[in-house]
């Protein structure tokens, strides 16, 4: 497995994980609401500051196991597999923005509509390194 590949494999993870976790808590206290209120905004800036830690770490782990594979730019078909999974996260984006929109007319209020445009976001990211993987394992 290339280093881009096992990069990949790191984001993709952490980002199902983490914002995971934020997004089960959102629904959670959206259907059950909890005494006193979350402090959402806190959590999101937590979660944010541990992604980034866990990025850099586990990067930095993935580069001292193959230094030479991690130095070396990134060829031509690892921006081919880049380029070509931007094409289905595009589609779920816009779809999702389009539903975050819907919430907006509902009328329940801006911070789940806040939440369901970074629902959106998420899902086209997701979309996007899942289909990385896919590309990297199907052309391997």
């Amino acid at each position: 497995m290339s280093f881009r590949e096992k990069s990949t494999w790191i984001t993709f993870l952490l980002l199902l994980v983490v914002f995971g976790y934020y997004f089960v808590s959102v629904v959670v206290q959206l259907v059950r609401p909890a005494h006193p209120h979350p402090n959402f905004f806190l959590m999101f800036l937590v979660l944010i500051i541990i992604i980034v830690v866990m990025e850099v770490v586990l990067h930095a782990a993935a580069a001292a196991r193959a230094p030479a594979d991690a130095k070396a730019p990134a060829d031509e078909r690892d921006r081919l597999i880049a380029l070509k999974a931007k094409r289905p996260a595009f589609f779920v984006l816009t779809i999702s923005a389009f539903l975050a929109i819907a919430v907006a007319h509902l009328g329940i209020g801006m911070w789940p509509m806040l939440n369901a445009v970074l629902f959106a976001i998420w899902l086209g990211e997701l979309t996007n390194y899942g289909a990385q993987l896919y590309f990297y394992r199907r052309e391997a």
